[in-house]
Formats: C-alpha cells, sequence, structure tokens
C-alpha cells in the first residue's frame, strides 16, 4: 500500500503536476491534466493512485472536454460502463452518460434534478457495485448544489475499539426497488416493479476491505433503501443512523463548491456523497455523471 501511494506523488511531482490537499481526511486536487489529451499511462496510474489513497479525486478546468473524450477517459480505468434504466435522462446517443441536473428538452425533463439528495455509495444495490463515479460539470448555480463526500476509512479508524468489534461481521441489506421509487417520484409503479425484478435485494458487508490499499472502511450503502441485518428492526435503524452520522461529520467529509469544467472522481469502495438543493427556478444545474462498476463483490 505505502509504494503505491508514493508512487503517485512522486510521479506526479516528476511530470510537473500540482498537488494540493482538499481537507485534512478527504480529497486531492491534480493540476495541470489535460483529460482530452490521448492516453498517458503514467497519468492515468497517477490519478487512479490519488484517487485510491484520497478517496476523491479533483482535476478543474475541464470545459473543452466533449462526451466522447470523457467516456474515453473513464474507460482508461477498466471495468464496465454503466448503463442507466432511464435512458430519457441520459445524454442523447450515450446511454452511459447520465445527466444530473435540472435540464429540460422540448418540454420534458432530460436529467435527473432529484437525484442524489441523500447519502449513498453508488448502484450499492448491485452484486458488483460502482467502482468509480465520474462528474463532470457543464452548468452550475453560482451559490448552492454542492456535492458532499464522506470517507468511510477514515470515519471507521475513529470509532472506538467496542464498536469495531460489535459492527465488524454485521451486513447491510440494500432494496433497489425502494430507493427507486423515491430517486424517480414521476416513476410508474410498473416501472418501478421491473426495476425490483431486474435488482433483486442483495447483501454486502458493514465494513469493507478496500481492495487496493488493504484498508478497512464503513461500507454503508445508503440512507435510503439499506438496513443493517441480523438485528430487531428498531435496533437496526439506530444503529445504522449512528453510524451515519458518524461517517458524515466534518472531520471525514468534504463539500465541493462546482465550477464548469470541474471533474470530480470518487472511489465508491469505502465512501458516501450527496448532493444538495439549489435554486432550481432560478439557475439551471448540468452534471455529466458516469459510473463504472466493479469486477468483485465487497468483501469483509
Amino acid at each position: 500500500m505505502g509504494s503505491s501511494m508514493a508512487f503517485w506523488r512522486a510521479a506526479a511531482a516528476r511530470r510537473g503536476l500540482t498537488v494540493r490537499e482538499l481537507e485534512p481526511a478527504i480529497g486531492v486536487e491534480i493540476g495541470g491534466v489535460d483529460l482530452a489529451a490521448p492516453e498517458d499511462e503514467e497519468i492515468t496510474a497517477i490519478l487512479r493512485g490519488a484517487c485510491v489513497e484520497r478517496t476523491l479525486l479533483l482535476i478543474r478546468d475541464q470545459q473543452h472536454l466533449s462526451v466522447d473524450g470523457y467516456v474515453a477517459f473513464t474507460r482508461r480505468f477498466g471495468g464496465e460502463l454503466d448503463i442507466h434504466s432511464r435512458q430519457d435522462l441520459c445524454v442523447p446517443g450515450h446511454p452511459e452518460v447520465f445527466v444530473v441536473g435540472n435540464v429540460m428538452e422540448n418540454g420534458k425533463a432530460a436529467g435527473a434534478a432529484k437525484v442524489g439528495l441523500n447519502w449513498h455509495t453508488d448502484h450499492y444495490h448491485l452484486e458488483r457495485p460502482a467502482l468509480f463515479t465520474f462528474l463532470h460539470a457543464l452548468e452550475v448555480p453560482p451559490v448552492a448544489g454542492e456535492t458532499r463526500y464522506a470517507n468511510g476509512i477514515a470515519a471507521w479508524e475513529a470509532l472506538d475499539e467496542p464498536t469495531r468489534a460489535r459492527i465488524s461481521g454485521m451486513s447491510v441489506r440494500h432494496s433497489r426497488r425502494t430507493l427507486f421509487r423515491i430517486l424517480f417520484p414521476d416513476s410508474t409503479e410498473e416501472q418501478v416493479e421491473a426495476e425490483g425484478a431486474r435488482y433483486p435485494d442483495v447483501v454486502h458487508p458493514l465494513v469493507r476491505t478496500h481492495p487496493e490499499s488493504g484498508r478497512r472502511g464503513l461500507y454503508m450503502g445508503g440512507e435510503w433503501g439499506s438496513i443493517i441485518e441480523g438485528l430487531p428492526e428498531e435496533e437496526a435503524k439506530s444503529l445504522f443512523e449512528t453510524l451515519l452520522a458518524h461517517m458524515t461529520q466534518p472531520g471525514f467529509v468534504h463539500e465541493h463548491h462546482w465550477r464548469p469544467g470541474d471533474v470530480l472522481m470518487s472511489d465508491n469502495r469505502c465512501s458516501l456523497h450527496r448532493a444538495t438543493e439549489w435554486d432550481e427556478g432560478q439557475h439551471r444545474r448540468r452534471l455529466h455523471r458516469i459510473i463504472l462498476l466493479d469486477d468483485a463483490r465487497p468483501i469483509a
């Protein structure tokens, strides 16, 4: 673990890239990178190493990055690109690019304004959930509309030993049907049931070992549709809420204030994130989201 972390920092310095920590517990900004440039394997390794070590990676000033270029960049990290169920909310011709924001085209919603307004890790409802999530900001409101990220590894390491011993072997059940109904309130009941049939409930460990760093971290799923197994319902809810409050306290969180051209890459394997509200009546917000799926199930 240590050698890989040392590699990306030394390589970034050698390549003339700037490195700035966002918060003590989470996040790093790397400057001097053009994501539209032809693939450079060392740059890709630097970016991956930075994201794995720091959970969240910021690359600014990518206004010139086309949709095709954005997709090509995300493919450099391997894995399978997710195809969203709501194709009407994706970029036409790009089923892997989901539009987040209050975008209207031809009198209809062409993006999801309400998605992500809860703490979650992406696609926790899948057997092989999200690996990395990429967000590219095209239009952002002048105020509000931030996105917050929480580091589950730092949160786990800060827990007292009795709590860690208690929860270490616990599991969480995740329901896509419940989540989908909340995320997409305009969906018909038929669509909700089809989504639930397509994605049955899955169970993942509450405490997950990161496959690249070897560190352990809280893997909560999301505050909508997730519940700890093996406990009475009220006790399960109370424990989940206690751990969620612990993980999302300011010391483990970065709140990102968007600028047009920002690209954020986040490691879903031990993290949470959530969007925040903005004045949708006055300002447009458009982010392009790509989710890279993992090739393995989470392990405790």
